[in-house]
């Protein structure tokens, strides 16, 4: 059945759609000889591939999938209803099982890791159940797993802080008692990156508000004079965490020039903050260019600023583009710092509403007594007017 599926994939070559009703024709046509009722979670499962991209079969095997919450299978039901957006119906079914003391220790990692997800208002009345966890930590790397979410999972449910920095500390501490004399490999790696992230600002949850994570630029496009943040100080700064390989940081510069056109004149910068990759994807007919050094790189980047008309400078940082501090896990990512040089927001996507953006620059401006547009809302109806 899949080997249909894959067949067809092969068959479009860079002309794939996974909205293409062909592709949904030929899943469709093998998920006709099969009865989702007869089917048990480890078989929904092993199709997965094939209904989950189906518009019509998708809701189908969804059903059968919350009907089996009711049985043995309810945890790896709830976990992966949560994976495809129906918090709210994994937590009933979790809550209907006795909550978090059903949950064996060496699977909590996961359900720490899925309820990351959960919006503050729901969690902020569980905060005592969750503090509770922190007496059942394993003490195995494939069961500290997921485990990295546990502060921040705190921090959304408004637990108390010094409740939450134990919290994290002996959290710190399992994960160096696990790493150390653990045999090379993955899981060793991954908990090795959560100790990092653990103990970086973002980690410590001293990012919002906190003075902004100290950043080496070793390069800059524009032949400014600057080293780090604090050499921007009395400015907003808009960082934006991108790579010439990130086709979704790619598919935002239109966003990112018309912010920067939006604030020309105002004491605003937009910075491109990214590490060498030791290449440049330029796209097109140039394709992927290889940098023999640091140097010949950031000649590279010179040329793909201008061939990609980014009005904004390129910034290379000596620290990796997945800056730990700002908890950069996935790029395009955007983070703001006010004229104070404190971080004031961040995780946002340089692609996401304009008209926020413009909101959180200008009430920081306002608060600093500088100078700032109108909203997005007032220049659209100045328009209209």
């Amino acid at each position: 059945m899949e080997a249909a599926a894959m067949e067809y994939y092969r068959s479009k070559g860079n002309d794939f759609s996974l909205d293409d009703p062909g592709f949904h024709a030929v899943l469709d046509q093998q998920l006709a000889k099969v009865d989702p009722e007869e089917c048990d979670f480890n078989q929904i499962m092993e199709m997965q591939m094939l209904w989950a991209y189906s518009p019509s079969a998708k809701p189908v095997w969804m059903e059968r999938i919350r009907n089996l919450g009711g049985g043995d299978d309810w945890l790896d039901v709830a976990l992966l209803l949560a994976g495809m957006g129906e918090i709210d119906n994994a937590m009933s079914i979790g809550a209907a099982r006795g909550g978090f003391s059903a949950v064996p220790d060496q699977r909590l990692g996961e359900v720490i890791m899925a309820m990351s997800a959960v919006e503050p208002s729901q969690l902020q009345p569980m905060g005592s159940e969750l503090v509770l966890l922190g007496d059942r930590m394993p003490e195995s790397l494939e069961g500290l797993r997921g485990w990295r979410d546990y502060p921040a999972l705190l921090g959304a449910a408004m637990v108390d802080e010094v409740v939450r920095k134990d919290a994290r500390e002996r959290l710190v501490a399992a994960m160096k008692n696990a790493v150390d004399g653990a045999p090379e490999g993955r899981s060793k790696d991954e908990l090795q990156g959560s100790i990092a992230y653990l103990e970086s600002a973002a980690g410590r949850g001293e990012l919002i508000g906190y003075p902004a994570p100290e950043i080496e630029f070793t390069w800059n496009s524009d032949g400014e004079e600057w080293n780090c943040f604090n050499c921007l100080r009395g400015k907003v700064v808009v960082v934006d965490f991108w790579a010439t390989w990130c086709g979704p940081c790619v598919g935002s510069f239109p966003n990112v020039r018309e912010l920067v056109e939006y604030y020309d004149g105002y004491d605003v910068v937009v910075l491109g903050v990214t590490s060498p990759q030791k290449r440049v994807v330029f796209g097109g007919e140039r394709g992927q260019v290889q940098a023999d050094d640091f140097a010949q790189e950031c000649e590279l980047l010179s040329e793909y600023k201008l061939s990609k008309n980014m009005t904004w400078p390129i910034v290379m940082t000596k620290q990796s583009v997945f800056n730990l501090d700002f908890g950069v896990q996935g790029i395009p990512h955007v983070a703001i710092i006010g004229p104070d040089g404190k971080v004031a927001y961040n995780g946002m996507h340089p692609a996401g509403d304009k008209g926020e953006k413009i909101d959180k620059i200008n009430g920081l401006l306002k608060k600093a007594g500088l100078k700032h547009p109108p909203t997005l809302a007032e220049t659209e109806a100045n328009k209209q007017g």
